[in-house]
């Protein structure tokens, strides 16, 4: 008998790149320094376009690292992976344990495969994704901590098979 569980949230988690603050932080320094030093050069549209770059990158810094992002939500009635619709469990035939290739590297994921036919409204990103090594409802568990994946891990396999 399969048990009901209670919906829980899970976040990406990316490590902080702290080299890419401290360049921006660099380079936003040695401007102020130089506009310190020659108040000419405010007037050159050179340094507002790297005033603007400095606080672009900052800006998704911040956004990247300081916001939590929701990767999966998983409630007794449905998956809901990234900004995609709920998959309800009923649609979902088996999920498995999967290395896939991107960029050359080899990423480890749960590879979630519905039963025959599916009646869903896939967004571009899921197209995308049918057509390589992910799936359209792949879990990147690269991008997850250890514990939230044995977590996610025991709830899929709590609701359907879980191979590999």
């Amino acid at each position: 008998m399969k048990k009901d569980i209670q919906q829980q949230v899970f976040y990406y988690h990316f490590k902080p790149n702290y080299v890419w603050l401290g360049l921006t932080v660099l380079l936003l320094a040695f401007m102020i320094h130089c506009i310190w030093c020659y108040p000419v050069i405010i007037y050159w549209w050179q340094i507002w376009g790297l005033l603007f770059c400095c606080f672009y990158s900052f800006t998704l810094w911040a956004i990247k690292y300081l916001c939590k992002h929701v990767m999966v939500v998983i409630d007794d009635k449905y998956i809901k992976i990234d900004h995609c619709r709920p998959l309800p469990w009923r649609m979902v035939a088996f999920a498995e344990f999967k290395i896939a290739h991107c960029c050359f590297k080899k990423l480890p994921i749960i590879a979630i495969r519905t039963k025959k036919p599916i009646r869903y409204k896939f967004n571009l990103m899921q197209k995308w994704c049918a057509k390589s090594d992910f799936t359209p409802f792949s879990i990147a568990l690269y991008a997850l901590k250890t514990e939230d994946v044995n977590l996610i891990a025991a709830m899929i396999a709590e609701k359907t098979s879980l191979l590999g």
